[in-house]
């Protein structure tokens, strides 16, 4: 079941349990990725215990990965990327109870994204296509000159 990102980030009620996250955000096919955290197995942890470096904003909580004993490990995964402003928080992680969902929903990130570089493929192609076709035809009429 998808849990409302919004729902977490705003209370510490969900310290201690643990979730599946994921979030694939290229809005910009000629860029890298802004943010690409494949499905995660995670526990939802207070703020308070940030360590003295670290801070997370927009949120009251954040995600430490689960190491393979289940253990929390040191890494801090913040609920919203990096792409807010002031009062605007970012893009939200994609929360999920079962690794099923989280994994469909990864897939479904990805896919939306190669259809878009696919299109501009397509587009790119057309255009050089349409490129040597004007050069074909100016060197038909050098020909005739």
């Amino acid at each position: 079941m998808k849990i409302d990102t919004d729902e977490i980030t705003k209370n510490e009620d969900h310290v201690g349990e643990k979730v599946w996250i994921c979030h694939y955000l290229q809005p910009d096919i000629d860029k890298k990725p802004l943010r690409s955290v494949p499905p995660t197995r995670v526990i939802i942890r207070s703020n308070d215990e940030l360590p003295c470096n670290k801070t997370v904003y927009y949120s009251a909580v954040h995600f430490s990965p689960l190491g393979a004993k289940g253990q929390a490990l040191a890494r801090v995964i913040s609920p919203v990327d990096n792409t807010g402003f002031r009062s605007r928080s970012g893009n939200s992680l994609c929360v999920y109870t079962t690794e099923a969902e989280c994994v469909a929903s990864w897939n479904a990130q990805l896919s939306e994204v190669m259809a878009r570089l696919k299109e501009k493929e397509q587009s790119a192609a057309k255009e050089w296509r349409e490129k040597r076709f004007v050069l074909r035809d100016m060197r038909k009429c050098a020909i005739r000159l």
